[in-house]
């Protein structure tokens, strides 16, 4: 018994032994796994491990880096190290990246500290949110940033991205906002130069630059072939990243290396004809692709590297345009071009001259082949314009038009000479060769786009109205003796009930008192711009049609209600601000202008009786010169008008002083002051309307931010302060 018992006691020894070396060992191990953790490995790559080539750790699609297999197997798990590319499923954050409202970017970025660097670049220069890793906010490597012109914020960014990646930083976009961490994978392929020159005690000549550049004739993976045969592999401190993406190249580096790769880019970055002269040929007699390869195998005899194929440039590239029937020619030769045009022109004739009838087919460039063949045919039929001696000295009749006296071509009639195409704006002539090549010169005269003219008409109006009212009324009844009662006052006079009032009533005696003042200030300013081609005319209305009736009666049949049954015509009249004009512009920059402007309102008329409104017009129409640039003035008005009103007891509203208690006085006074300006500008082309188009968008965005459009919010102290020194408009 005894022994069973020894025999117990031994064996709870040996477990309780056993299990306080497991628990020693297990706390041994916890200990080892913090400090391998805190060193930035995994207990996996210091166990059972033989010494060996470190291997670059692999992604896989979910961003999580595998760690290498345990040659020996173990019970000891590894701490897994996952990747800042892993998506946060479980947390459901989104990866959208926030949203820049940069534009254009020209970036250069002084030597700076990594954490800078960053604060500057997504802070200053991209204006996002950001959240930079404890990581990276602790890195001292000194980055300098340098592009070779204005990026987009789209490429820049992609630049930036690609950029940090050579340091080791990732980016990563987080429900709007960018985490910037730093990439254990991407630090240990970080470049060795960047690694030993970032350091902030490297001189500035030996620390590395990021250059961006942006490509614009080859593309980015050609580029990086290019680039690489070039440095022939000497160059093993430049670090070449294409984007095929944006084309775009990141250049890191050395400043004098990357210096001279981008000396190598300048060179081979050039567009097919960069620096070659360009000029266009309008064949006459040939259509323009035909012509082309005429004149190219002409050329091809005499030697020349000349070619119509886009996709194989040459010393001399034709390019035909079928639809405007014109050829351009490519070369960087003036000689080589003026070569291509004699043959041009030595080609281009008729196939076979005559005096027999033609068809000739002439391409309308600027104007409407309508109005061009009308003009023309008028002008032909006025002055027998191909009139011509014969070989036989014999005379030709001239030309029989079919126009109708206006200038317009009668299509179909007999005579036509000129048939229009309206579809293809083209002018189809019939005719023998010898009048074809008279009347070109006319048509070509006449084919030029005609000027535009901007016309700015500026209407300011102030309207001022002061008006001031005060009266008395008494009434006093029951005054009399005995059986006879009677009243006595000036009730009636109408002083009214609103503004100061004092009502006085002690027994039969009513005593009423009114004064008020009112004072009205209206202005209005308006610009309305219109352009219009010279010739033509243009309409500008801004406004409301108001609904006028013009006549009335009665109905035909009645109803048996009692009711008069009224039948009324409406018209509707259109009221605002209206403007028509008509330009025409010479050539000594003069501008006739036929021009009329109106300004119209409904105000209240003050009628119960007449149901239609009354409308407040201001027009004016002339005609009128000026030049380029000019302004004028079209007309003007000033308007003062005084009204005193007075009703009273007569006689006794006349004695002065005390004439005020038998009376009630109304004083209104008017002012109007109306100018209206005018002012012409000629648009010489595309330039001249994107400026004025610029010009009048930053208006508009000023008028926005006007502090003066809450002018009505504003006090009168605060409005009379304001007024002071300041322009005030309303518009």
């Amino acid at each position: 018994m005894y022994k069973k018992t020894r025999r117990a006691s031994y064996f709870l020894r040996a477990i309780a032994l056993g299990m306080a070396v497991i628990m020693l060992s297990a706390c041994e191990t916890t200990n080892v796994v913090k400090e391998l953790s805190s060193q930035g490995g995994s207990l996996a790559n210091r166990v059972n491990r033989p010494p060996q080539k470190p291997l670059d750790p692999v992604l896989d699609g979910a961003g999580v880096v595998d760690e290498t297999k345990l040659r020996e197997p173990t019970e000891i798990k590894p701490v897994p190290r996952i990747s800042v590319r892993q998506k946060d499923d479980d947390d459901g954050k989104s990866a959208r990246p926030p949203k820049t409202s940069v534009k254009s970017i020209q970036a250069y970025v002084t030597p700076s500290p990594l954490p800078e660097f960053i604060d500057v670049v997504f802070g200053e220069m991209l204006k996002v949110p950001y959240v930079t890793g404890p990581g990276v906010a602790a890195r001292k490597d000194i980055v300098q940033l340098r592009s070779s012109g204005t990026l987009s914020g789209e490429v820049f960014f992609s630049l930036i991205e690609s950029a940090l990646k050579e340091y080791g930083v990732r980016v990563v976009p987080e429900d709007g906002v960018y985490r910037i961490l730093e990439d254990q994978a991407l630090k240990a392929r970080m470049p060795r130069f960047i690694r030993s020159r970032a350091q902030p005690g490297t001189p500035r000549s030996l620390r590395p630059v990021i250059q961006m550049v942006e490509l614009y004739a080859v593309d980015a993976n050609s580029m990086t072939g290019l680039l690489k045969q070039a440095m022939g592999g000497g160059s093993k401190n430049v670090k070449i990243l294409p984007n095929p993406l944006k084309n775009t190249i990141t250049l890191s580096g050395l400043p004098e290396e990357v210096d001279a790769v981008l000396r190598i880019i300048k060179e081979l970055d050039e567009l097919n004809y960069a620096g070659s002269t360009v000029q266009r040929y309008s064949p006459v007699y040939w259509e323009a692709k035909a012509l082309a390869k005429e004149v190219n195998k002409i050329l091809k005899v005499e030697g020349w590297q000349v070619t119509v194929n886009l996709s194989a440039p040459r010393a001399i590239n034709l390019l035909p345009i079928e639809y405007s029937n014109d050829i351009f020619i490519f070369s960087r030769s003036k000689v080589i071009s003026e070569r291509t045009i004699i043959w041009l022109k030595e080609l281009d004739r008729p196939v076979k001259a005559g005096d027999y009838n033609q068809l000739f087919i002439y391409q309308v460039a600027n104007v409407d082949a309508v109005d061009l063949a009308g003009t023309a045919n008028a002008a032909i039929n006025a002055g027998q314009f191909l009139e011509n001696q014969g070989r036989g000295g014999e005379r030709t009749a001239g030309l029989a038009t079919g126009e109708d006296g206006r200038g317009k071509s009668q299509k179909g009639k007999a005579g036509d000479k000129f048939v229009v195409d309206p579809i293809g704006n083209r002018l189809i002539f019939s005719g023998t060769v010898n009048e074809y090549e008279r009347v070109l010169p006319l048509l070509r005269q006449l084919d030029r786009a005609p000027a535009e003219v901007l016309i700015e008409v500026t209407i300011a109006e102030v309207t001022l109205n002061d008006s001031t009212k005060f009266g008395l009324e008494f009434f006093i009844n029951d005054i009399g003796a005995n059986n006879f009662r009677n009243t006595f006052g000036t009730q009636g006079l109408g002083v009214g009930s609103t503004g100061f009032n004092v009502a006085i009533a002690k027994g039969d005696v009513t005593l009423n008192a009114n004064t008020l003042a009112t004072n009205s200030d209206i202005k209005v300013l308006s610009t309305p711009r219109l352009m219009a081609r010279s010739g033509g005319s243009a309409s500008f209305t801004v406004g409301t049609d108001v609904p006028v009736i013009t006549s009335q009666r009665a109905a035909n049949s009645q109803s048996t209600t009692g009711v008069t049954d009224v039948l009324q015509t409406v018209s509707y009249r259109k009221t605002g601000i209206i403007l028509n004009i008509e330009p025409i512009v010479f050539s000594n920059n003069r501008i006739d202008l036929t021009i009329s402007q109106e300004v119209s309102a409904t105000i209240d008329s003050g009628s119960s009786t007449i149901a239609s409104p009354t409308i407040s017009n201001r027009s004016l129409e002339t005609q009128l010169s000026l030049q380029d640039g000019q302004t004028a003035v079209l007309g003007g008005l000033m308007q003062d008008t005084i009204t005193r009103k007075e009703s009273g007891i007569p006689f006794l509203k006349d004695i002065p002083l005390l004439g005020s208690a038998f009376s009630s006085t109304t004083v209104t006074s008017d002012r109007t002051e109306l100018l209206v300006l005018i002012t012409a500008y000629i648009m010489r082309g595309p330039e001249d309307k994107a400026a004025f188009v610029e010009s009048l968008t930053n208006e508009l965005d000023a008028s926005l931010r006007k502090p003066s459009r809450l002018i009505t919010l504003l006090p009168r102290g605060g409005l009379l302060g304001a007024k002071k020194g300041a322009d005030e408009t309303v518009d």
